[in-house]
């Protein structure tokens, strides 16, 4: 927590001498992050980008995004348990960068730093009785990125990006041992900007 304060703290020190502000959306035809348990499963995805363009050339963007998929399972034959099964992810992360321009077109190269909170909710019922459990994780998110954009005008892009994201996790719930489990993947992503 005293990271991600100090990355704040960091941020609006170097926003306060910045020549442009803006929001921007990530569209993407993969699942989350983290969706790859259930691969056969679609997801909504939407992540939220607060871009920031440093006198300096430093290019700042916080992202905010949630995922989330889910899966029902009712049967006809009461021999067969009916199901319910639901993910959720919520990442808060923000991404340093050192920028370059050529025409009308930006590259950009850094890392993003971050955290994700995972919440999954399994329900199953078997001749009346019912099984529910519920879990909740966070993971520590570090990605180092390279994206361009194309500026169409001074206030409007389209661009693409791509980060290596590792996760990891760590489930200490059994009194037994403690698990750690490390992701790593290449997520592409499609991004529309838009300057202020």
């Amino acid at each position: 927590m005293k990271k991600i304060l100090l990355l704040i703290l960091l941020t609006s020190l170097l926003i306060s001498q910045q020549p442009k502000r803006g929001i921007g959306f990530e569209f993407h035809t993969l699942p989350s992050i983290m969706m790859e348990q259930m691969p056969d499963e679609s997801g909504s995805s939407m992540g939220v980008y607060f871009p920031f363009q440093t006198a300096s050339g430093i290019f700042i963007e916080p992202l905010i995004a949630y995922s989330s998929i889910s899966r029902e399972t009712d049967y006809d034959d009461y021999s067969y348990d009916d199901s319910k099964y639901s993910e959720s992810f919520l990442e808060i992360s923000f991404g340093i960068f050192k920028s370059t321009y050529s025409s009308k077109m930006r590259t950009y190269g850094g890392v993003r730093v971050g955290k994700t909170w995972i919440g999954i909710d399994y329900d199953n019922e078997y001749n009346g009785y019912g099984y529910n459990e519920d879990v909740e994780l966070d993971a520590l998110i570090i990605s180092p990125t390279f994206g361009a954009e194309y500026f169409i005008n001074e206030n409007f892009s389209f661009g693409g990006e791509a980060m290596y994201s590792m996760l990891s996790t760590e489930d200490d719930e059994n009194d037994n041992y403690t698990q750690t489990v490390k992701t790593s993947r290449l997520i592409p992503k499609f991004m529309v900007r838009f300057y202020y």
